[in-house]
């Protein structure tokens, strides 16, 4: 083993160590809102809202030329923050719900990326629901809650150090490798918007794609197999863990979203069953400066129209 193979390890190490830091306060925090609430609810926070919110982050950062990476560290750190004491209150309002999952692609906008969203203008995006002031308010609130861990290992950063740096060119070409990283980059983009794969590690996110990659674009069954064997040895995964992610990922790629629960129902025992709620159709505005406002549908109970 040469001494850059043992620095790649040693690289995925401290990365899976550090996203055991993050990840592992991410709960099934949605089965928590019937303990929290005190009185009867009208319409808390389900799945669909956290779906709307992960796309209509993903159409600003399309719009704006951030990367889609930015938008899954905001929705970690979103999901992180939901699962904590202080977020769980928000869970009982659409409202303010919408104001966390803007700011925290605001948050993560100015740590990730060169160049950061004006606070006012994530006010304009809310339709003016949200002041500035709220805005910076909320991001306190945030950063104190996740222990200002606003840095984790994403899916996508696993995928680029496992495949540039762990296969040789001799096993793939430079142009098979960067094939495989795009087929992994669209299958996790995909998983980020959905709530039944948020309490999954980024490793085994990423180890499932790439395996559905290399199987989509590959007949070297030999490889596929070592590949399987050794990354998995690497990333301490669980075998039958990464099976169904794989199932539930390719349900996801087809569209079927139906079965994507009973697909991930053995991850863990403490997995609750519960059914997936459907992603309200939502039409997008923008407002005078031309970005997208943020979907009301978050805030009310019925879609947004032109």
């Amino acid at each position: 083993m040469n001494s850059s193979t043992e620095q790649t390890l040693d690289t995925i190490e401290a990365m899976r160590r550090q996203e055991e830091h993050h990840s592992s306060c991410v709960t099934d925090y949605l089965s928590e809102i019937p303990k929290i609430a005190t009185t009867s609810l009208d319409t808390p926070v389900d799945a669909s809202c956290r779906s709307i919110m992960g796309k209509w982050c993903n159409e600003i950062a399309d719009f704006c030329n951030y990367k889609r990476e930015t938008v899954a560290i905001a929705m970690n750190c979103l999901d992180r923050f939901m699962a904590t004491p202080s977020g769980q209150e928000i869970l009982l309002d659409r409202n303010l719900y919408q104001l966390a999952a803007m700011t925290a692609l605001y948050s993560s906008v100015k740590i990730h990326e060169m160049e950061a969203m004006d606070p006012n203008l994530v006010s304009r995006l809310s339709r003016g629901v949200h002041t500035t002031a709220a805005v910076e308010a909320m991001e306190v609130k945030m950063l104190n809650a996740i222990q200002w861990r606003v840095n984790p290992p994403t899916a996508m950063s696993f995928t680029r150090m496992i495949i540039n740096n762990l296969v040789s060119n001799h096993l793939l070409s430079p142009c098979k490798k960067e094939t495989i990283i795009d087929i992994t980059r669209i299958q996790i983009e995909l998983t980020v918007n959905e709530y039944d794969f948020s309490t999954f590690n980024g490793s085994s996110i990423a180890f499932a794609c790439m395996l559905n990659a290399i199987e989509s674009c590959s007949d070297d069954g030999m490889f596929l197999a070592n590949f399987e064997t050794t990354i998995g040895k690497t990333l301490l995964v669980d075998e039958e863990c990464i099976q169904n992610l794989r199932l539930a990922i390719y349900e996801l790629m087809n569209g079927d979203d139906t079965s994507i629960r009973q697909k991930l129902l053995n991850k863990n025992s403490s997995t609750t069953n519960k059914d997936l709620s459907s992603a309200d159709v939502i039409t997008t505005r923008r407002n005078k400066n031309g970005a997208h406002s943020s979907p009301r549908t978050v805030v009310i109970s019925c879609v947004a129209h032109p």
